[in-house]
Protein backbone atom coordinates (compact mmCIF):
# COMPACT_ATOMS: atom_id res chain seq x y z
CA UNK A 1 0.00 0.00 0.00
CA UNK A 2 2.80 2.42 0.90
CA UNK A 3 4.68 1.77 -2.35
CA UNK A 4 1.47 2.13 -4.35
CA UNK A 5 0.64 5.42 -2.60
CA UNK A 6 4.15 6.80 -3.20
CA UNK A 7 3.98 5.85 -6.88
CA UNK A 8 0.55 7.44 -7.31
CA UNK A 9 1.47 10.72 -5.66
CA UNK A 10 4.89 10.78 -7.32
CA UNK A 11 3.05 10.62 -10.64
CA UNK A 12 0.70 13.39 -9.51
CA UNK A 13 3.65 15.69 -8.82
CA UNK A 14 5.16 15.04 -12.23
CA UNK A 15 1.87 15.58 -14.09
CA UNK A 16 0.66 18.56 -12.05
CA UNK A 17 -2.27 19.32 -9.80
CA UNK A 18 -5.83 20.15 -10.81
CA UNK A 19 -5.29 23.70 -9.62
CA UNK A 20 -2.19 24.10 -11.77
CA UNK A 21 -4.02 22.73 -14.79
CA UNK A 22 -6.84 25.24 -14.34
CA UNK A 23 -4.32 28.06 -13.98
CA UNK A 24 -2.52 26.90 -17.11
CA UNK A 25 -5.84 26.82 -18.94
CA UNK A 26 -6.50 30.42 -17.93
CA UNK A 27 -3.01 31.50 -18.95
CA UNK A 28 -3.28 29.72 -22.30
CA UNK A 29 -6.48 31.63 -23.03
CA UNK A 30 -4.60 34.85 -22.34
CA UNK A 31 -1.61 33.98 -24.56
CA UNK A 32 -2.92 35.88 -27.61
CA UNK A 33 -3.52 38.92 -25.44
CA UNK A 34 -0.07 38.46 -23.94
CA UNK A 35 1.57 38.43 -27.38
CA UNK A 36 -0.36 41.49 -28.49
CA UNK A 37 0.55 43.30 -25.30
CA UNK A 38 4.19 42.36 -25.81
CA UNK A 39 4.22 43.96 -29.27
CA UNK A 40 2.49 47.05 -27.91
CA UNK A 41 4.94 47.33 -25.03
CA UNK A 42 7.90 46.95 -27.39
CA UNK A 43 6.50 49.72 -29.62
CA UNK A 44 5.85 51.94 -26.62
CA UNK A 45 9.38 51.32 -25.40
CA UNK A 46 10.90 52.33 -28.75
CA UNK A 47 8.70 55.42 -29.00
CA UNK A 48 9.49 56.52 -25.45
CA UNK A 49 13.21 56.08 -25.98
CA UNK A 50 13.06 57.99 -29.27
CA UNK A 51 11.25 60.89 -27.61
CA UNK A 52 13.72 61.00 -24.76
CA UNK A 53 16.71 60.87 -27.11
CA UNK A 54 15.23 63.75 -29.11
CA UNK A 55 14.75 65.69 -25.88
CA UNK A 56 18.41 65.11 -25.00
CA UNK A 57 19.57 66.35 -28.41
CA UNK A 58 17.28 69.39 -28.24
CA UNK A 59 18.61 70.27 -24.80
CA UNK A 60 22.20 69.89 -25.99
CA UNK A 61 21.53 72.19 -28.97
CA UNK A 62 19.83 74.78 -26.78
CA UNK A 63 22.71 74.80 -24.33
CA UNK A 64 25.26 74.97 -27.11
CA UNK A 65 23.44 77.96 -28.61
CA UNK A 66 23.45 79.71 -25.22
CA UNK A 67 27.19 79.07 -24.88
CA UNK A 68 27.79 80.49 -28.37
CA UNK A 69 25.83 83.60 -27.47
CA UNK A 70 27.85 84.05 -24.31
CA UNK A 71 31.09 83.66 -26.31
CA UNK A 72 29.74 86.19 -28.84
CA UNK A 73 29.13 88.66 -26.02
CA UNK A 74 32.77 88.26 -24.99
CA UNK A 75 33.88 88.89 -28.57
CA UNK A 76 31.68 91.99 -28.73
CA UNK A 77 33.13 93.32 -25.47
CA UNK A 78 36.71 92.77 -26.67
CA UNK A 79 36.10 94.36 -30.08
CA UNK A 80 34.25 97.33 -28.52
CA UNK A 81 37.05 98.07 -26.07
CA UNK A 82 39.55 97.81 -28.95
CA UNK A 83 38.11 101.09 -30.31
CA UNK A 84 38.62 103.00 -27.05
CA UNK A 85 40.37 106.32 -27.73
CA UNK A 86 42.70 106.06 -24.73
CA UNK A 87 43.87 102.70 -26.05
CA UNK A 88 44.39 104.08 -29.56
CA UNK A 89 46.46 106.95 -28.06
CA UNK A 90 48.58 104.48 -26.09
CA UNK A 91 47.52 105.90 -22.74
CA UNK A 92 47.69 102.62 -20.87
CA UNK A 93 46.89 104.09 -17.45
CA UNK A 94 43.75 105.82 -18.69
CA UNK A 95 42.61 102.71 -20.58
CA UNK A 96 43.22 100.58 -17.45
CA UNK A 97 40.95 102.85 -15.43
CA UNK A 98 38.23 102.93 -18.10
CA UNK A 99 38.39 99.14 -18.62
CA UNK A 100 38.01 98.49 -14.89
CA UNK A 101 34.91 100.68 -14.80
CA UNK A 102 33.51 98.83 -17.82
CA UNK A 103 34.03 95.45 -16.10
CA UNK A 104 32.35 96.42 -12.81
CA UNK A 105 29.04 94.85 -13.91
CA UNK A 106 30.57 91.93 -15.75
CA UNK A 107 32.08 88.67 -14.52
CA UNK A 108 35.28 89.04 -16.58
CA UNK A 109 38.31 91.26 -16.80
CA UNK A 110 40.53 92.77 -19.52
CA UNK A 111 44.07 91.74 -20.42
CA UNK A 112 46.34 93.35 -23.08
CA UNK A 113 49.56 91.58 -24.08
CA UNK A 114 52.16 92.30 -26.75
CA UNK A 115 53.21 89.97 -29.55
CA UNK A 116 55.56 88.13 -27.19
CA UNK A 117 52.82 87.50 -24.66
CA UNK A 118 54.02 90.05 -22.12
CA UNK A 119 51.00 91.49 -20.34
CA UNK A 120 50.75 95.27 -20.39
CA UNK A 121 47.31 95.70 -18.83
CA UNK A 122 45.40 93.40 -16.48
CA UNK A 123 42.39 94.88 -14.73
CA UNK A 124 42.69 92.29 -11.97
CA UNK A 125 45.83 94.10 -10.80
CA UNK A 126 46.35 97.79 -10.00
CA UNK A 127 48.00 99.78 -12.73
CA UNK A 128 51.74 99.62 -12.52
CA UNK A 129 52.00 96.18 -10.83
CA UNK A 130 54.44 93.82 -12.56
CA UNK A 131 52.62 91.37 -14.83
CA UNK A 132 53.62 87.90 -16.09
CA UNK A 133 54.03 86.74 -19.66
CA UNK A 134 51.42 84.45 -21.18
CA UNK A 135 51.93 81.68 -23.69
CA UNK A 136 49.69 81.59 -26.74
CA UNK A 137 48.65 78.45 -28.57
CA UNK A 138 49.50 78.01 -32.28
CA UNK A 139 45.80 78.38 -33.11
CA UNK A 140 45.62 81.76 -31.33
CA UNK A 141 48.83 83.00 -32.94
CA UNK A 142 47.56 82.07 -36.40
CA UNK A 143 44.17 83.73 -35.85
CA UNK A 144 45.65 86.94 -34.45
CA UNK A 145 48.17 87.13 -37.31
CA UNK A 146 45.24 86.93 -39.75
CA UNK A 147 43.47 89.76 -37.89
CA UNK A 148 40.65 87.55 -36.50
CA UNK A 149 39.23 87.38 -33.02
CA UNK A 150 39.70 84.04 -31.30
CA UNK A 151 37.97 82.23 -28.43
CA UNK A 152 40.53 80.17 -26.55
CA UNK A 153 40.26 76.70 -25.10
CA UNK A 154 40.55 76.15 -21.35
CA UNK A 155 43.61 77.99 -19.93
CA UNK A 156 45.17 78.45 -16.53
CA UNK A 157 45.16 82.20 -15.81
CA UNK A 158 48.63 83.16 -14.51
CA UNK A 159 47.21 86.13 -12.56
CA UNK A 160 43.79 84.74 -11.60
CA UNK A 161 45.31 81.37 -10.69
CA UNK A 162 42.27 79.43 -11.92
CA UNK A 163 40.89 77.98 -15.19
CA UNK A 164 39.77 80.73 -17.56
CA UNK A 165 38.49 81.30 -21.11
CA UNK A 166 39.71 84.26 -23.16
CA UNK A 167 38.18 86.05 -26.14
CA UNK A 168 41.05 87.85 -27.86
CA UNK A 169 41.10 90.35 -30.70
CA UNK A 170 44.25 91.78 -32.37
CA UNK A 171 44.87 95.53 -32.06
CA UNK A 172 47.57 97.99 -33.11
CA UNK A 173 48.77 100.70 -30.74
CA UNK A 174 51.22 103.24 -32.15
CA UNK A 175 52.25 100.85 -34.89
CA UNK A 176 52.88 97.93 -32.50
CA UNK A 177 50.78 94.73 -32.45
CA UNK A 178 48.92 93.78 -29.30
CA UNK A 179 46.08 91.43 -28.34
CA UNK A 180 43.16 92.65 -26.23
CA UNK A 181 41.45 89.79 -24.41
CA UNK A 182 38.22 89.59 -22.48
CA UNK A 183 38.88 86.92 -19.83
CA UNK A 184 36.22 85.04 -17.82
CA UNK A 185 36.33 82.35 -15.19
CA UNK A 186 35.40 79.02 -16.83
CA UNK A 187 32.92 78.44 -14.01
CA UNK A 188 30.85 81.37 -15.34
CA UNK A 189 29.51 79.07 -18.06
CA UNK A 190 27.62 77.07 -15.42
CA UNK A 191 25.12 79.95 -15.38
CA UNK A 192 24.03 78.76 -18.82
CA UNK A 193 23.03 75.39 -17.33
CA UNK A 194 21.02 77.09 -14.59
CA UNK A 195 19.26 79.40 -17.04
CA UNK A 196 18.29 76.49 -19.28
CA UNK A 197 17.06 74.54 -16.22
CA UNK A 198 18.88 71.30 -16.83
CA UNK A 199 17.13 68.53 -14.78
CA UNK A 200 18.87 67.62 -11.53
CA UNK A 201 19.69 64.07 -12.56
CA UNK A 202 20.99 65.15 -15.97
CA UNK A 203 24.60 66.27 -16.38
CA UNK A 204 25.55 69.03 -18.84
CA UNK A 205 29.25 69.26 -19.72
CA UNK A 206 31.06 71.79 -21.92
CA UNK A 207 34.24 70.46 -23.59
CA UNK A 208 36.88 72.48 -25.42
CA UNK A 209 38.62 71.43 -28.63
CA UNK A 210 41.04 69.26 -26.65
CA UNK A 211 38.18 67.37 -24.93
CA UNK A 212 38.87 69.05 -21.59
CA UNK A 213 36.02 70.03 -19.30
CA UNK A 214 35.36 73.80 -19.32
CA UNK A 215 32.27 73.71 -17.14
CA UNK A 216 29.91 71.11 -15.72
CA UNK A 217 26.45 71.31 -14.18
CA UNK A 218 27.47 68.95 -11.35
CA UNK A 219 30.78 68.79 -9.46
CA UNK A 220 32.18 71.58 -11.63
CA UNK A 221 35.19 72.39 -9.46
CA UNK A 222 36.14 68.72 -9.17
CA UNK A 223 36.15 67.95 -12.88
CA UNK A 224 37.14 71.28 -14.52
CA UNK A 225 40.17 70.58 -16.71
CA UNK A 226 39.62 66.81 -16.69
CA UNK A 227 39.65 64.93 -19.98
CA UNK A 228 36.43 63.46 -21.30
CA UNK A 229 35.93 59.73 -20.88
CA UNK A 230 37.33 57.36 -23.50
CA UNK A 231 33.80 56.51 -24.66
CA UNK A 232 33.03 60.17 -25.22
CA UNK A 233 36.25 60.75 -27.13
CA UNK A 234 35.38 57.80 -29.39
CA UNK A 235 31.90 59.23 -30.02
CA UNK A 236 33.31 62.67 -30.98
CA UNK A 237 35.87 61.09 -33.26
CA UNK A 238 33.10 59.67 -35.46
CA UNK A 239 30.54 62.49 -35.51
CA UNK A 240 29.90 66.06 -34.36
CA UNK A 241 26.38 65.31 -33.12
CA UNK A 242 24.54 62.22 -31.97
CA UNK A 243 23.18 60.05 -29.18
CA UNK A 244 25.17 57.14 -27.82
CA UNK A 245 26.15 55.16 -24.75
CA UNK A 246 29.01 56.41 -22.62
CA UNK A 247 30.30 56.56 -19.07
CA UNK A 248 30.42 59.67 -16.91
CA UNK A 249 33.56 60.91 -15.18
CA UNK A 250 32.10 59.48 -11.96
CA UNK A 251 32.08 56.04 -13.61
CA UNK A 252 28.28 55.90 -14.00
CA UNK A 253 26.92 54.28 -17.21
CA UNK A 254 25.07 57.02 -19.12
CA UNK A 255 23.27 57.81 -22.36
CA UNK A 256 24.65 61.02 -23.89
CA UNK A 257 23.54 63.51 -26.54
CA UNK A 258 26.28 65.78 -27.89
CA UNK A 259 26.67 68.55 -30.43
CA UNK A 260 29.72 70.58 -31.52
CA UNK A 261 29.65 74.32 -32.10
CA UNK A 262 30.94 75.46 -35.51
CA UNK A 263 31.71 78.86 -33.95
CA UNK A 264 33.99 77.83 -31.04
CA UNK A 265 34.61 74.16 -31.80
CA UNK A 266 33.44 73.35 -28.29
CA UNK A 267 31.17 70.37 -27.63
CA UNK A 268 28.13 70.43 -25.39
CA UNK A 269 27.32 67.03 -23.85
CA UNK A 270 24.07 66.22 -22.03
CA UNK A 271 24.01 62.87 -20.24
CA UNK A 272 21.48 60.93 -18.20
CA UNK A 273 22.25 57.83 -16.11
CA UNK A 274 21.05 54.75 -17.95
CA UNK A 275 19.31 53.66 -14.79
CA UNK A 276 17.24 56.86 -14.79
CA UNK A 277 16.70 56.55 -18.52
CA UNK A 278 15.29 53.06 -18.07
CA UNK A 279 13.06 54.28 -15.23
CA UNK A 280 11.75 57.17 -17.34
CA UNK A 281 11.22 55.06 -20.46
CA UNK A 282 9.72 52.15 -18.61
CA UNK A 283 7.15 54.22 -16.72
CA UNK A 284 4.63 54.01 -19.52
CA UNK A 285 5.64 50.45 -20.27
CA UNK A 286 5.09 49.47 -16.65
CA UNK A 287 1.68 51.10 -16.69
CA UNK A 288 0.58 49.04 -19.67
CA UNK A 289 2.16 45.95 -18.14
CA UNK A 290 0.34 46.59 -14.87
CA UNK A 291 -2.99 46.59 -16.69
CA UNK A 292 -2.19 43.26 -18.30
CA UNK A 293 -1.02 41.78 -15.00
CA UNK A 294 -4.23 42.96 -13.40
CA UNK A 295 -6.24 41.09 -16.01
CA UNK A 296 -4.03 38.04 -15.67
CA UNK A 297 -4.36 38.11 -11.88
CA UNK A 298 -8.11 38.40 -12.18
CA UNK A 299 -8.25 35.38 -14.48
CA UNK A 300 -5.98 33.29 -12.25
CA UNK A 301 -7.96 34.31 -9.16
CA UNK A 302 -11.18 33.15 -10.76
CA UNK A 303 -9.57 29.84 -11.75
CA UNK A 304 -8.32 29.38 -8.18
CA UNK A 305 -11.80 30.06 -6.82
CA UNK A 306 -13.29 27.48 -9.15
CA UNK A 307 -10.56 24.97 -8.32
CA UNK A 308 -10.96 25.37 -4.55
CA UNK A 309 -13.82 22.90 -4.31
CA UNK A 310 -11.94 20.36 -6.41
CA UNK A 311 -8.88 20.81 -4.24
CA UNK A 312 -10.92 20.40 -1.08
CA UNK A 313 -12.29 17.12 -2.41
CA UNK A 314 -8.78 15.99 -3.36
CA UNK A 315 -7.56 16.83 0.14
CA UNK A 316 -10.33 14.66 1.56
CA UNK A 317 -9.06 11.80 -0.59
CA UNK A 318 -5.54 12.38 0.76
CA UNK A 319 -6.91 12.36 4.32
CA UNK A 320 -8.75 9.13 3.50
CA UNK A 321 -5.54 7.58 2.15
CA UNK A 322 -3.67 8.62 5.32
CA UNK A 323 -6.41 7.08 7.44
CA UNK A 324 -6.12 3.84 5.50
CA UNK A 325 -2.37 3.89 6.13
CA UNK A 326 -3.05 4.20 9.87
CA UNK A 327 -5.44 1.26 9.70
CA UNK A 328 -8.61 3.27 10.28
CA UNK A 329 -11.98 2.60 8.68
CA UNK A 330 -13.33 5.43 6.56
CA UNK A 331 -16.58 7.23 7.29
CA UNK A 332 -19.25 7.67 4.58
CA UNK A 333 -18.53 10.31 1.94
CA UNK A 334 -20.21 13.74 1.77
CA UNK A 335 -23.33 13.32 -0.38
CA UNK A 336 -22.80 16.84 -1.82
CA UNK A 337 -19.31 16.02 -3.12
CA UNK A 338 -18.27 15.74 -6.74
CA UNK A 339 -19.53 12.58 -8.42
CA UNK A 340 -16.16 11.31 -9.68
CA UNK A 341 -14.38 11.92 -6.37
CA UNK A 342 -17.27 10.35 -4.46
CA UNK A 343 -16.75 7.19 -6.51
CA UNK A 344 -13.05 7.15 -5.57
CA UNK A 345 -13.95 7.67 -1.91
CA UNK A 346 -16.37 4.73 -2.03
CA UNK A 347 -13.61 2.52 -3.46
CA UNK A 348 -11.19 3.69 -0.73
CA UNK A 349 -13.81 3.03 1.94
CA UNK A 350 -14.29 -0.52 0.70
CA UNK A 351 -10.50 -0.97 0.57
CA UNK A 352 -10.19 0.31 4.17
CA UNK A 353 -12.69 -2.28 5.37
CA UNK A 354 -10.85 -5.05 3.60
CA UNK A 355 -7.46 -3.87 4.97
CA UNK A 356 -8.89 -3.64 8.47
CA UNK A 357 -10.14 -7.19 8.25
CA UNK A 358 -6.76 -8.37 6.92
CA UNK A 359 -4.94 -6.49 9.68
CA UNK A 360 -7.06 -8.18 12.31
CA UNK A 361 -6.37 -11.58 10.80
CA UNK A 362 -2.67 -10.76 10.58
CA UNK A 363 -2.66 -9.68 14.26
CA UNK A 364 -4.19 -12.99 15.28
CA UNK A 365 -1.59 -14.85 13.23
CA UNK A 366 1.31 -12.83 14.70
CA UNK A 367 0.10 -13.39 18.25
CA UNK A 368 -0.29 -17.08 17.57
CA UNK A 369 3.16 -17.23 15.98
CA UNK A 370 4.74 -15.32 18.88
CA UNK A 371 3.04 -17.66 21.37
CA UNK A 372 4.39 -20.67 19.51
CA UNK A 373 7.90 -19.14 19.31
CA UNK A 374 7.86 -18.56 23.06
CA UNK A 375 6.69 -22.12 23.63
CA UNK A 376 9.44 -23.38 21.32
CA UNK A 377 12.09 -21.35 23.19
CA UNK A 378 10.75 -22.68 26.50
CA UNK A 379 10.88 -26.23 25.14
CA UNK A 380 14.48 -25.70 23.93
CA UNK A 381 15.38 -24.32 27.36
CA UNK A 382 13.81 -27.34 29.11
CA UNK A 383 15.61 -29.74 26.76
CA UNK A 384 18.89 -27.95 27.50
CA UNK A 385 18.38 -28.35 31.24
CA UNK A 386 17.54 -32.04 30.84
CA UNK A 387 20.46 -32.63 28.46
CA UNK A 388 23.19 -30.65 30.25
CA UNK A 389 22.09 -31.01 33.88
CA UNK A 390 24.15 -34.15 34.48
CA UNK A 391 27.01 -33.21 32.14
CA UNK A 392 29.93 -31.83 34.05
CA UNK A 393 31.11 -28.40 32.84
CA UNK A 394 28.21 -27.92 30.41
CA UNK A 395 27.51 -24.16 29.83
CA UNK A 396 23.81 -24.41 30.66
CA UNK A 397 23.47 -20.94 32.17
CA UNK A 398 25.21 -19.28 29.24
CA UNK A 399 22.92 -21.00 26.77
CA UNK A 400 19.85 -20.15 28.85
CA UNK A 401 20.84 -16.46 29.10
CA UNK A 402 21.22 -16.28 25.35
CA UNK A 403 17.76 -17.71 24.88
CA UNK A 404 16.36 -15.15 27.32
CA UNK A 405 18.06 -12.28 25.44
CA UNK A 406 16.66 -13.58 22.17
CA UNK A 407 13.23 -13.85 23.75
CA UNK A 408 13.45 -10.24 24.96
CA UNK A 409 14.07 -9.03 21.40
CA UNK A 410 11.06 -11.04 20.24
CA UNK A 411 8.91 -9.39 22.92
CA UNK A 412 9.90 -5.91 21.74
CA UNK A 413 9.06 -6.74 18.15
CA UNK A 414 5.75 -8.32 19.12
CA UNK A 415 4.59 -5.00 20.64
CA UNK A 416 4.92 -3.31 17.25
CA UNK A 417 3.57 -6.15 15.18
CA UNK A 418 7.07 -7.14 14.09
CA UNK A 419 7.56 -3.86 12.25
CA UNK A 420 10.39 -2.25 14.26
CA UNK A 421 12.12 -2.01 17.66
CA UNK A 422 13.50 1.07 19.42
CA UNK A 423 17.29 1.15 19.85
CA UNK A 424 17.20 2.36 23.48
CA UNK A 425 14.60 -0.21 24.51
CA UNK A 426 16.57 -2.98 22.79
CA UNK A 427 19.75 -2.08 24.73
CA UNK A 428 17.83 -2.07 28.02
CA UNK A 429 16.24 -5.45 27.28
CA UNK A 430 19.55 -7.00 26.17
CA UNK A 431 21.64 -6.10 29.24
CA UNK A 432 18.97 -7.51 31.55
CA UNK A 433 19.50 -7.02 35.28
CA UNK A 434 22.47 -4.68 34.78
CA UNK A 435 20.38 -1.96 33.06
CA UNK A 436 20.82 0.44 36.03
CA UNK A 437 24.58 0.44 35.53
CA UNK A 438 24.42 1.03 31.78
CA UNK A 439 24.27 4.68 30.60
CA UNK A 440 22.53 5.03 27.23
CA UNK A 441 22.66 8.07 24.93
CA UNK A 442 21.57 8.52 21.35
CA UNK A 443 18.71 9.58 19.06
CA UNK A 444 15.52 7.65 18.50
CA UNK A 445 16.30 4.90 15.99
CA UNK A 446 13.76 2.36 14.70
CA UNK A 447 15.44 -0.97 13.97
CA UNK A 448 14.12 -3.52 11.50
CA UNK A 449 13.27 -6.97 12.95
CA UNK A 450 16.34 -8.69 11.49
CA UNK A 451 18.63 -5.95 12.79
CA UNK A 452 17.00 -5.91 16.24
CA UNK A 453 17.40 -9.67 16.75
CA UNK A 454 21.06 -9.58 15.71
CA UNK A 455 21.91 -6.59 17.93
CA UNK A 456 20.17 -8.14 20.94
CA UNK A 457 22.69 -10.99 20.86
CA UNK A 458 25.59 -8.52 20.40
CA UNK A 459 24.63 -6.45 23.45
CA UNK A 460 23.96 -9.60 25.49
CA UNK A 461 27.43 -10.99 24.72
CA UNK A 462 29.07 -7.64 25.51
CA UNK A 463 27.19 -7.46 28.83
CA UNK A 464 28.12 -11.06 29.66
CA UNK A 465 31.81 -10.32 28.95
CA UNK A 466 31.64 -7.18 31.10
CA UNK A 467 30.11 -9.11 34.01
CA UNK A 468 32.87 -11.72 33.84
CA UNK A 469 35.95 -9.61 33.09
CA UNK A 470 35.02 -5.97 32.67
CA UNK A 471 33.38 -3.01 34.40
CA UNK A 472 30.25 -4.85 35.54
CA UNK A 473 32.43 -7.28 37.54
CA UNK A 474 33.42 -4.39 39.88
CA UNK A 475 31.01 -2.77 42.36
CA UNK A 476 31.71 0.75 41.08
CA UNK A 477 32.02 -0.14 37.41
CA UNK A 478 29.58 0.97 34.75
CA UNK A 479 29.06 0.81 31.01
CA UNK A 480 28.49 3.71 28.62
CA UNK A 481 26.69 3.10 25.32
CA UNK A 482 26.14 5.89 22.81
CA UNK A 483 24.90 5.64 19.25
CA UNK A 484 24.48 8.04 16.33
CA UNK A 485 22.74 7.92 12.97
CA UNK A 486 24.14 9.52 9.81
CA UNK A 487 21.08 11.07 8.08
CA UNK A 488 22.81 11.09 4.70
CA UNK A 489 24.09 7.52 4.48
CA UNK A 490 21.57 6.10 7.00
CA UNK A 491 24.46 4.38 8.79
CA UNK A 492 24.08 3.50 12.48
CA UNK A 493 27.22 3.54 14.64
CA UNK A 494 27.51 2.76 18.35
CA UNK A 495 30.24 2.53 20.98
CA UNK A 496 30.34 0.26 24.05
CA UNK A 497 32.73 1.52 26.72
CA UNK A 498 33.62 -0.18 30.05
CA UNK A 499 34.36 2.41 32.75
CA UNK A 500 35.68 1.80 36.30
CA UNK A 501 36.40 -1.90 35.95
CA UNK A 502 39.53 -3.88 36.75
CA UNK A 503 42.59 -3.71 34.47
CA UNK A 504 42.29 -6.02 31.48
CA UNK A 505 44.59 -7.56 28.91
CA UNK A 506 43.76 -8.59 25.35
CA UNK A 507 42.70 -12.28 25.13
CA UNK A 508 45.16 -14.66 23.51
CA UNK A 509 42.43 -16.21 21.39
CA UNK A 510 38.86 -15.36 20.37
CA UNK A 511 36.06 -16.90 22.38
CA UNK A 512 32.61 -17.89 21.19
CA UNK A 513 31.12 -14.54 22.26
CA UNK A 514 33.67 -12.54 20.28
CA UNK A 515 33.08 -14.65 17.19
CA UNK A 516 29.33 -14.29 17.62
CA UNK A 517 29.60 -10.50 17.83
CA UNK A 518 31.83 -10.16 14.78
CA UNK A 519 29.69 -12.57 12.78
CA UNK A 520 26.53 -10.64 13.63
CA UNK A 521 27.99 -7.24 12.72
CA UNK A 522 30.11 -8.15 9.70
CA UNK A 523 28.09 -10.91 8.03
CA UNK A 524 24.50 -10.35 9.06
CA UNK A 525 24.50 -6.54 9.25
CA UNK A 526 27.15 -5.95 6.53
CA UNK A 527 29.04 -3.57 8.82
CA UNK A 528 32.35 -3.01 10.61
CA UNK A 529 33.34 -3.99 14.19
CA UNK A 530 36.45 -3.24 16.24
CA UNK A 531 37.53 -4.44 19.72
CA UNK A 532 39.92 -2.16 21.61
CA UNK A 533 41.17 -3.92 24.77
CA UNK A 534 42.50 -0.94 26.68
CA UNK A 535 44.07 -1.39 30.15
CA UNK A 536 41.26 0.64 31.76
CA UNK A 537 38.45 -1.21 29.98
CA UNK A 538 37.08 -2.58 26.70
CA UNK A 539 35.96 -0.14 23.99
CA UNK A 540 33.90 -1.75 21.24
CA UNK A 541 32.89 0.21 18.13
CA UNK A 542 30.58 -0.91 15.33
CA UNK A 543 28.83 0.67 12.36
CA UNK A 544 26.49 -0.75 9.74
CA UNK A 545 23.90 0.49 7.23
CA UNK A 546 20.28 0.27 8.25
CA UNK A 547 18.02 -1.56 5.82
CA UNK A 548 15.67 0.69 3.85
CA UNK A 549 12.22 1.04 5.35
CA UNK A 550 9.28 2.38 3.33
CA UNK A 551 6.95 4.51 5.44
CA UNK A 552 3.48 5.83 4.69
CA UNK A 553 3.46 9.57 3.86
CA UNK A 554 1.34 11.94 1.78
CA UNK A 555 1.95 15.56 0.86
CA UNK A 556 -0.67 17.64 -0.87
Amino acid sequence: MERLNGAVFGTRRRIGSVRNRLVLLTVSLLVPALLSMGFLLAGADRESRGQLYQQLVTTARALNGAVDRQAAVGTSVAETLATDQALINGDWAAFHARARRAMERRAGWIVIADANGQQVVNTLRPWGDPLPRIKRTPEETSAFAAGRSKVSDLLKGPVAGKPVITVGTPITVKGKAYVLSYVVDSASFTSVFRQQRVPDRWIATLLDNHRRVIARSRFNEKFTGALASKDMEENLRHSTEGVNKSQSLEGVPTMVAYTRSPQTGWTLVVSIPREDLAATVNRSVWLAGAVFLLLLTLGISLSLVYSRRINDEMRRLVVDADAIGRGETLSPADPDGLEEIAAVHAALREASRELKAREERQGVMINELNHRVKNTLATVQALARQSFAKVKGAPLEVFTDRLIALSGAHDLLTRTGWREADMGALVAASVGAHVDRVARAGPDVALAPHTAVGLSMVFHELATNSVKYGALSAPEGRVEIDWRLDPVTDTLAFTWRDVGGPPITPPKQQGFGTRLIESSIRREQKGQARFDFRPDGLVFEASFPLPEQVRWSNKF
